[in-house]
């Protein structure tokens, strides 16, 4: 039985983290903004967010770097490196502001040359960033492209170029500008001509007039002037894009794509086209096809929208590039079910897509007609988009991550050659070396796991994959029960953070003692000090606890910075402060030296409550867990020593024949007052029923009517 209890352990830390098929932000760490990193361990992973996985793979075979976390200067003194969000607003320096009313470079230079009033300076500010919808193509860097076309055509006047600047500044601010501008009477065939022509068709499309403004550019296509022409092409695609979403608002206002004219939409693909094979270098060619990609969401066509997705993931070269396009990816395909829509399953000739897909479907094994069952069949029918492109590689992890889904990791470890080397920046390999590892693990097989995570780490120089090790191998040594090795001097498990969690969940009190007095920094001494005096207390040694405080003299600069308040060895220097008015206690080495005396003593009992419930010390993991892989998830299935339970310190007190009525009248009151006001209790230890708080209350009333804490206590919870 404990072998499958270890077995669903490891299988539980690969899941744990994910309840729902989305991939999530949260509130304050949008994905991919440059103040968030990225949050998920470099493995490819069924628990990781897609987005990520599909980043790292993207990104891997580029010369870009990622935004991951960086790495602390000692990582021995420092908890701040794990796996899950971070904000880096903090760490990171601030970004030179942009003015909101900042003008592209060329354009005021452009104003100039044009003799315009700087007036149209002021106005131009205060239009930018108010438009929306079709106007968003509106924008002072599109009157900057207009006016510079304006400047290179040499067979226009300076007055004409004037007058169509101006006239370009005021589209489209009603229907009478249409009118203004036509009043522009430029002889035929000229290059004035065609410029205010472009204008008319440009207000047509701004004030919705579709059908008008796709005749205009259908005619201008071919005008001699040649930015006219090509822009007219272009602006053909967006004017049936446009068209086509008209009307696919949803009941609350929302954008529905099921309410998009299909037909509309497909003039918008083969105008686009048509764009791009007339046009193949054009300035507008980027825009045009990151439109197709739009007309294809459109059409809801998946399959052609999924290929168009990973050739343009393989063609980004810059990590905007790549995160813009994954973002957009994940909303408009890879994660569109979650609102609503069929989910995105596979696509031929997309094997990044569709290995990235097929690991967030095995988050889960439901089986559905919405939901394919992902089992070995299932990627037998995937094989052919892999062997096409090339990625076998992606399959096979594909099938090994199968293996461990069904517990089969014989077949783990038979399919996976151990390796001598790691290629630098082959995630694939490096995922698939992991994947062994947590075969071992969930076989038990401890000593060849801790084995296989300490020759990785002499393998890899990633940073990332270094710290991600360390935690696979202090999960590994705690499970083996050999918690002494992560505290050896030649440990490979350096990180501070895996270090903490496991001295104050699994050390024993000759450990703490020792890292205490002989730790690497006055930061592990502090941790584990803090860690064993609190046990002393809650486990009953107050002799030990009068030994132990003077280990203090160990530590050689005080730790006291907010990054170790858990740990702050200050906190037992209490005098007694804060206590309930009416109730003294003095300081808390009178009260240790009381019990060390008399265990019994119920004075000194609800003093070390008072202590505990003044200044909630225990031992917390708070600072410590989280984003640690397996390890959190073996520490967190043991019980947790270090935590108060004053309820118990109460019920001694209350039960004891020879406790003093002011000692009993005050555990009583603090007894239901454990339950104030919720009635969920919060000093620790088993819940009593609200009967026995009652039975407490009414004790309190008849025992020691008008006294201070009977007179106080007016309800039990």
């Amino acid at each position: 039985m404990r072998k499958t209890r270890i077995a669903l352990t490891v299988l539980a830390s690969l899941t744990a983290s994910f309840q729902t098929f989305a991939s999530s932000d949260i509130e304050s760490c949008q994905w991919g903004s440059t103040d968030c990193f990225i949050v998920s361990p470099p493995v490819l992973d069924v628990t990781n967010d897609t987005r990520d996985n599909l980043l790292r793979l993207v990104s891997e075979k580029k010369p870009v770097t990622l935004d991951s976390q960086p790495v602390p200067a000692d990582m021995t003194r420092s908890r701040s490196f794990y796996f899950g969000y971070h904000d880096a607003t903090s760490s990171a320096p601030a970004s030179p502001a942009t003015p909101a009313d900042a003008l592209p470079a060329p354009l005021e230079s452009q104003i100039a040359a044009l003799g315009l009033d700087t007036s149209v300076l002021e106005v131009a500010k205060m239009s930018q960033g108010e438009e929306e919808n079709r106007h968003i193509s509106n924008s002072l860097t599109t009157v900057s492209l207009f006016y510079q076309a304006l400047l290179d055509d040499t067979a226009l006047t300076p007055e004409q170029r004037r007058a169509l600047a101006i006239a370009r500044m005021s589209l489209p601010d009603s229907p009478e500008s249409g009118s203004q501008t036509e009043a522009l009477n430029y002889p035929e065939g000229s290059s004035a001509r065609a410029f205010r022509d472009y204008l008319l068709a440009a207000n047509d499309f701004y004030q919705g007039s579709y059908p008008d403004a796709t005749q205009a550019f259908t005619a201008l296509q071919t005008a001699k002037q040649k930015w006219v022409a090509e822009t007219a092409s272009y602006m053909l695609m967006r004017t049936a894009l446009n068209q086509s979403s008209e009307n696919a608002s949803g009941e609350y206002g929302d954008f529905d794509v099921k309410k998009i004219d299909k037909n509309a939409a497909t003039l918008a693909r083969t105008a686009a086209q048509a764009y791009l094979t007339a046009w193949p270098n054009g300035q507008y060619r980027a825009s045009a096809e990151g439109m197709m990609r739009r007309i294809d969401w459109y059409l809801e066509d998946w399959d052609t929208l999924a290929v168009r997705y990973e050739q343009s993931l393989n063609q980004a070269s810059t990590k905007d590039e790549i995160v813009k396009l994954i973002a957009e990816n994940d909303l408009k395909l890879q994660s569109k079910d979650q609102s609503g829509d069929a989910m995105f399953i596979s696509a031929p000739n997309a094997p990044l897509l569709t290995f990235t897909q097929t690991l967030r479907l095995m988050r889960s094994n439901d089986c559905n007609p919405r939901q394919p069952c992902v089992d070995q069949a299932y990627l037998d029918t995937l094989k052919p988009i892999f062997a096409q492109a090339s990625q076998l590689p992606l399959w096979h992890y594909l099938t090994l991550v199968q293996s461990f889904r069904t517990a089969d990791y014989a077949a783990v470890t038979a399919n996976i050659t151990e390796v001598k080397t790691l290629p630098a920046r082959d995630i694939v390999t490096f995922s698939e070396q992991v994947l062994y590892g947590d075969a071992l693990m969930a076989q038990q097989q401890w000593p060849a796991a801790r084995d296989r995570w300490t020759h990785l780490l002499t393998l890899t120089q990633d940073a990332e994959q270094q710290q991600f090790l360390q935690a696979r191998l202090a999960a590994a040594l705690v499970s083996g029960d050999e918690v002494d090795r992560i505290y050896a001097p030649d440990s490979r498990v350096t990180n501070l953070r895996y270090r903490s969690l496991v001295l104050k969940t699994r050390a024993t009190p000759e450990l703490l003692r020792q890292q205490a007095s002989s730790g690497p920094n006055d930061e592990e001494r502090t941790i584990a000090l803090h860690t064993l005096l609190v046990r002393d207390l809650t486990e009953g040694r107050y002799g030990e606890w009068l030994q132990d405080r003077k280990l203090s003299q160990h530590i050689t600069q005080p730790v006291v910075s907010e990054a170790f308040a858990d740990v702050q060895l200050t906190a037992f220097d209490w005098t007694g402060e804060k206590t309930e008015k009416g109730y003294v206690c003095p300081a808390l080495e009178t009260v240790v030296t009381q019990l060390s005396q008399r265990a019994g003593n119920s004075h000194a009992l609800n003093c070390l409550s008072e202590f505990f419930r003044t200044t909630n010390v225990s031992v917390s993991t708070w600072s410590d867990s989280g984003g640690n892989g397996t390890l959190d998830t073996i520490v967190a299935a043991g019980k947790h020593p270090g935590r108060p339970d004053r309820q118990h310190y109460y019920q001694q007190v209350i039960g004891n024949s020879k406790t003093e009525p002011e000692d009993k009248s005050y555990a009583l009151y603090r007894a239901v007052m454990c339950y104030a006001p919720s009635g969920y209790n919060d000093c620790g230890g088993k819940d009593v029923d609200k009967a026995q708080r009652q039975r407490w209350f009414v004790q309190l009333k008849k025992q020691y009517p008008g006294s201070t804490w009977a007179n106080k206590l007016k309800y039990y919870w």
